[in-house]
């Protein structure tokens, strides 16, 4: 069994997801279930999050806890989802999002950008550009 990857009271290092989760928490928790069950997020989702927000959290956070290995109890789950829901909520978002399960909340990356995104140490980076500088960018004129 792991710890959470994110400390519950470190909300604050990513103020955006922090702001979103304090503004809209019931929709938050609603994508973060979405993302969990893998299913389409919607108004439906917001609807039950927004009337049953204790619970929804408490789910989410159990789930994610059994999910992924994490220690933990019901108990625990539910009182940090009552304690400082938020911050509960914006750790979760970033546990989904470290663990691959994309996309963690709102407005978070839904993993497609990786193709945009090349790491250095890949065996096809820069061979893009090897055509361009081997002339310098320029065609050969005869």
């Amino acid at each position: 069994m792991s710890n959470w990857s994110f400390p519950i009271f470190d909300c604050c290092s990513t103020p955006f997801i922090s702001l979103v989760t304090c503004c809209c928490c019931p929709c938050q928790v609603a994508r973060q279930r979405a993302t969990l069950k893998r299913d389409a997020f919607g108004c439906g989702q917001c609807l039950f999050s927004f009337f049953c927000l204790p619970f929804a959290a408490c789910l989410n956070r159990y789930e994610i806890r059994s999910k992924h290995n994490i220690r933990g109890t019901s108990i625990g789950d539910c009182v940090c989802c009552c304690w400082c829901g938020c911050c509960a909520t914006v750790q979760q978002a970033r546990e989904l999002d470290y663990k691959g399960d994309k996309p963690g909340g709102l407005f978070m990356s839904t993993g497609d950008s990786s193709k945009d995104y090349e790491h250095p140490n890949s065996p096809s980076y820069g061979t893009q550009n090897d055509n361009l500088n081997k002339n310098n960018g320029y065609e050969d004129i005869p």
